[in-house]
């Protein structure tokens, strides 16, 4: 079972503000109302995100239904490592 969400949402680091992105948010679960899920991450423009954060730091997407998804920056090429699944 795929979940896909996508939208305006704004990155923060902490409570500072740190970029207004477009991002792809994709939920694979193993099975129907389970917690062993996948989920990958892509923000766009990726440069809002690379080269400005040491590895670790972990900083949150605000997204535009209200949720929030924590993630890492993995490259200085702004890939994205979510941490958990979104939450309210």
């Amino acid at each position: 079972m795929v979940t896909s969400l996508s939208g305006e949402g704004k990155v923060y680091k902490g409570q500072q503000f740190i970029a207004n992105v477009h991002y792809e948010l994709e939920i694979h679960s193993h099975r129907p109302y389970s917690v062993d899920q996948d989920v990958l991450l892509r923000i766009n423009p990726a440069s809002a995100v690379s080269g400005q954060f040491d590895a670790g730091e972990l900083l949150t997407l605000h997204m535009s239904d209200g949720r929030k998804q924590e993630f890492l920056v993995t490259s200085s090429e702004g890939a994205c490592q979510p941490s958990g699944g979104p939450h309210e």
